[in-house]
This record gives structure tokens, C-alpha cells and sequence, in this order.
């Protein structure tokens, strides 16, 4: 009996020893990095993120803006629990597959990952309500980006929405995280750097839910710089119900020939940036996905052949290359025969001398140019023009469309080419950007502008980046020979193919196009195109006007009038609604 209490003994002993040894080792030799420790379970760091720059116009109207949200977030280490992730998805209506997802791709599980982006007051009380079951999930104020005009402009501005992992590798040197908002197209795109600030940030006492209990130490974040863009949003709104009343896809280009600068930009259809903004549902998607194509910017993403509106720049080289003058006189019988194919025009002209090919949009005498200048000396003015490249505009997406050429093409180039290229058809492909390039530098006499929609960035200490007017390229050594295009091109608003481009107290001057466009599967009908190009006034040109209409008809029917609405009210603010009629080419 002794024995066994000298061994009880002796056991409590050393278990006493190891206990104090312990506790010395963990009090004295850990102690500061179980501190640590308990102070990371206790404190929370948070990035607080800056608010957006705003957007406004070239007069200081607000084109993109931020307000007040809820934002509801999940912090991976205390929240992943199966029944409160099933209960916050009955709550947010958010999918629980889709919350386990965000969860398992959340780099860090302290940090929190966005749920919902703009929470409405009945999501926030119900969380509020039952936050004993909800552990690791939290409602922050917040901001999130609003457009004040909804869809208006919507393909200049662009949309934001949550850095994917993908897009994270590339902006990672600009300080972003994921859960960031970003710029995805656009305005926002372009210009992330300057409108996305600098982040702040926060240290916060929670509880053991994780719920925060005080803000321990605070950095405000520094809010984004504003982008002044050169969009003018009254014109921008007559811009795009014009496009709009039409009811067909189309895009209008309206730019300031003296400077290169954007005054109006419109896509139709078009989409609403705030649903990208508050988080997409999958029913905005799929419209948004519709064969309609309404995210497509169709003023710099897509390609139509121009159809007469390319006459401008065959002219040029036809001028230049000393082909024609102006009293050269062609005679147009209704078609003319190119190798052993009869190549129509769309009515018989007659005996016209070289403006009236322009007034009348002659088919027969440019076919006649087309085939004395040859295929390479037209790509070479056209692509001097502006035509067949990138114009360098400030927002993603531009496509370089296409002037070909024999060397271009795989198979021989026949002679029955270069007369489809001499009217705008066959292989050439161009954007309504292009087009107001090319417009642009006939009006001002030859300077090849690069399209510019942000003129300057006001940062937050007040200093101010300009963007200054770039300047492609400058032809105006054929001064004469634009000077004698811009005569016939007065003619065809005076007496011409674009007569419902006429205007009482402006002089317009502009060009025509009905482009053939061949039936696909996108498009059965194959109805023609319509477009048209026009500067005014006449003496001292201000703007610059490119229109296509998607299965439009006629472009001195259809485009020619969208063309006086926008015009009439730039330069004497007099609102009108014309109609169309049939005008030829």
C-alpha cells in the first residue's frame, strides 16, 4: 500500500512538473506568439475600397457615378458551415452551389468574399435578424456604380463587375484583389488605373462569429480620379433616339472634324451598365447573349462594306493620281460590261460629268475610275484616309475591318474585283469610325484625326493630365482634289442622293451608300444597308456625321434624315423628326 502511494505521489509530482514547464514554455517562451495568435482570431484587417471616379461629360454632366449600397460578404474560416451557407442562400436567393463556389476560390479565408454587391433592406434586416446563425457572414455600407442615364451611352462608358483570377494576373501591379470591382469594357476599361483610387483600410474587433464589434484603427481610401470625356450628353441623347426610332441595328459615329474629338457615340441595341453593376441575373445574361447582340459596339466592333461611301475615297485617287478632273464626263447606260459579267448601276444616268457621279452616286463612272486606278492605288488612298486600320480610339474592342488587295487575296484577283471595290463592295470592310475619319478629313482639308473620347483626368489633389488631339497622319498636300470632293459631295445634299440630309439653316454637305449585303444565316433577308456621311456646315465644318443602318434599304432614304435630326440640333438646337423616302443609292 506504501508503495503504491509513493508512486501516486511521485506521478502527481511529475505531471505537476510538466504542467509548469508547459505553461512557462507557452506564458514565457511562446508567449508572444500565442498573443499573436489570439490577437488574429480577436482582429480582423479589411480592405476598404475606394470609390470609383466619376465620368462626365465634356460640359461636367455626370455620365457614371457611385451611391450608397449593402454589401453582403462571407469570411471563408468562420462561415463555411453547411446549414448557415443553405440558410444565407434561402436568405439572398443567391445558389448554395454558387456560395461554396466563391468560397472555395477565396485566396485567403480571412479575408471576405462578396455574396451580394447592392443587398436590398429586406436581405440586410433578415441577415441582421438571424446573425447568431449566420456566423463569418457580414453586411458592410458600401458604394457601387451607378448610371444616372441607364442605357444611354452605354457602349462608351462600358460596365464594371468582380476581377475574375484570370484578369486579376494582368492588373495585379495596380493593387488589385479579388472581390475588386473593376472597369470590364470601355470608359471603365481603359481607364481603370485612374478611376479605381487608391485602397484604404480598416482593423476590427470581432466576436466570436466573426461579427465585428469596433474599428480598431482606420485608412480612408483615396476615391479615383474623374474622366472628362468629350461626349456631349444632350447631343449624345438625340444621337440615340434617332438610331432608336428607326427600330434596326445600326450605329452613329458624330465627331468634331477640327480635333478628332467623339461628340456622340451610339450602338443600337443597346444594354443597361447598372445590371452589371448591382451583380447580372442569369435572365439579363441570356438577353444580353440574344442574336440581337446588344453589349456588340457596332461603331468600332463591327464590319459592313461601305457601298458608295468608299466613292469618296476612290475619288481622292482618282483626283490624285490624275485619272479625272472635274469636267471629266462619263455615260452611264444603267450598267457596263467588266470581262464577260454585266455590272449594274442603280438607274441609267446618262451623260454626267465627274461632281454629278458624286451628286448621283453614278455607279458606271466609278466603275470606269476604279478600273483606270487599279485595285493597289485605291487600297493605298483609302487606307490614307483612315480606312482598313485601327484609329487608335480610346476604348477596347475596335476591329481594323479590311481594304484588300490582289496580294491579299489567296485565289487570282480578277478585274471583276477591282470594279465591286471601286463602289464599296466585294471584300472591303469598314467602321462606321472609320467612315467618320474619313468624312472628318475631307471636311477640315485633310487632317487624319485620331477619334479621342477622354480629353483630361482631374486627380484628387486637383491636378489635372490632359489628353491632347493625336494627329494620324496629314494629307492636306491634296487640298485641291479634297477641295474639288467637297464640291460634289455639297451637290449631293443640293441636288443629290442625300436631299433628306438638307437642312434650311445649314449647309450639309454628305455622302450616300446602299451596301448589298448577302443573305447568312443571321441574316436571311439580306436586306442592304443603308449609310451616310456628312459635314456641316459646308464653310467651317464642326461636325462630322457617319451612319449605317443594319438592313436599313436605302441610304439616302433611311440614314440621310437620322443625319439632318443630328445636325439641326448641334448647330441650332432645333429638335425635328424627319422621315424617310426613296432617294437612290
Amino acid at each position: 500500500m506504501r508503495l503504491r502511494v509513493y508512486i501516486f505521489y511521485l506521478f502527481i509530482l511529475t505531471l505537476g512538473v510538466v504542467l509548469i514547464v508547459k505553461l512557462y514554455q507557452i506564458q514565457i517562451l511562446q508567449g508572444k506568439y500565442f498573443k499573436e495568435l489570439a490577437e488574429g482570431n480577436r482582429i480582423r484587417l479589411f480592405a476598404v475600397s475606394a470609390p470609383r471616379g466619376e465620368i462626365i461629360d465634356r460640359k461636367g454632366k455626370v455620365l457614371a457615378k457611385n451611391r450608397p449600397s449593402f454589401t453582403v460578404s462571407v469570411i471563408p474560416f468562420e462561415g463555411e458551415k453547411e446549414e448557415s451557407l443553405k440558410l444565407l442562400s434561402k436568405i439572398t436567393g443567391v445558389s448554395y452551389s454558387e456560395i461554396k463556389e466563391k468560397i472555395k476560390e477565396a485566396p485567403n479565408r480571412l479575408q471576405p468574399v462578396n455574396i451580394i454587391l447592392d443587398a436590398n433592406l429586406e436581405i440586410v434586416s433578415k441577415i441582421k435578424e438571424l446573425g447568431d446563425k449566420l456566423p463569418g457572414v457580414l453586411v458592410v455600407t458600401n458604394v457601387i456604380r451607378e448610371y444616372p442615364n441607364r442605357s444611354l451611352a452605354s457602349h462608351i462608358l462600358g460596365y464594371v463587375g468582380e476581377v475574375s483570377k484570370e484578369e486579376i494576373k494582368s492588373l495585379r501591379d495596380l493593387g488589385v484583389k479579388m472581390g475588386d470591382i473593376i472597369g470590364k469594357s470601355g470608359i471603365e476599361r481603359t481607364y481603370q488605373s485612374k478611376l479605381m483610387g487608391i485602397h484604404g483600410g480598416e482593423q476590427v474587433e470581432v466576436d466570436a462569429m466573426g461579427r465585428p464589434i469596433k474599428i480598431l484603427g482606420k485608412v480612408p481610401p483615396i476615391p479615383g480620379s474623374t474622366v472628362v470625356t468629350t461626349i456631349d450628353l444632350d447631343l449624345q441623347k438625340v444621337v440615340e433616339e434617332s438610331l432608336q426610332r428607326r427600330g434596326l441595328p445600326g450605329a452613329i459615329v458624330v465627331m468634331d472634324p477640327r480635333n478628332g474629338d467623339i461628340l456622340a457615340m451610339a450602338s443600337y441595341p443597346n444594354f443597361d451598365p447598372n445590371s452589371f453593376a448591382k451583380g447580372i441575373t442569369p435572365r439579363e445574361w441570356r438577353e444580353l447573349l440574344s442574336p440581337k447582340k446588344p453589349l456588340l459596339n457596332r461603331a468600332i466592333s463591327a464590319v459592313y462594306p461601305p457601298g458608295s461611301t468608299f466613292k469618296i475615297a476612290v475619288a481622292l485617287a482618282a483626283l490624285a493620281e490624275r485619272v479625272v478632273d472635274k469636267d471629266t464626263i462619263f455615260y452611264c447606260p444603267g450598267s457596263m460590261m467588266v470581262g464577260n459579267r454585266r455590272f449594274k448601276c442603280w438607274t441609267s444616268h446618262g451623260r454626267i460629268d465627274f461632281l454629278t457621279a458624286i451628286a448621283r452616286s453614278c455607279d458606271v463612272a466609278f466603275y470606269t475610275i476604279g478600273l483606270k486606278l487599279g485595285a493597289e492605288r485605291i487600297a493605298r488612298y483609302a487606307k490614307m484616309l483612315g480606312l482598313g486600320e485601327s484609329t487608335g480610339i480610346d476604348i477596347p474592342g475596335e476591329v481594323k475591318g479590311l481594304i484588300p488587295e490582289p496580294s491579299w487575296k489567296k485565289e487570282p484577283w480578277y478585274i471583276g474585283d477591282t470594279a465591286n471595290m471601286s463602289i464599296g463592295q466585294g471584300y472591303v470592310q469598314v467602321t462606321p469610325v472609320q467612315m467618320a475619319v474619313l468624312v472628318s478629313a475631307i471636311a477640315n482639308g485633310g487632317k487624319v484625326y485620331r477619334p479621342r473620347i477622354v480629353s483630361k483626368i482631374i486627380n484628387q489633389d486637383g491636378t489635372i493630365e490632359t489628353i491632347p488631339p493625336g494627329l494620324i497622319r496629314d494629307i492636306s498636300k491634296f487640298r485641291r482634289e479634297i477641295d474639288i470632293i467637297k464640291e460634289g459631295m455639297e451637290l449631293v445634299v443640293k441636288a443629290g442622293t442625300g436631299s433628306l440630309a438638307r437642312l434650311d439653316r445649314v449647309t450639309v454637305a454628305g455622302k450616300t451608300g446602299t451596301a448589298e449585303n448577302f443573305p447568312n444565316i443571321e441574316n436571311p433577308l439580306g436586306k442592304d444597308h443603308a449609310w451616310f456621311i456628312a459635314y456641316a456646315p459646308t464653310d467651317n465644318p464642326k461636325i462630322a456625321v457617319s451612319i449605317v443602318i443594319e438592313q436599313g434599304g436605302h441610304g439616302g432614304s433611311t440614314a440621310a434624315p437620322i443625319s439632318a435630326e443630328i445636325i439641326s440640333y448641334y448647330l441650332t438646337g432645333e429638335k425635328i423628326i424627319r422621315g424617310g423616302g426613296w432617294q437612290g443609292d
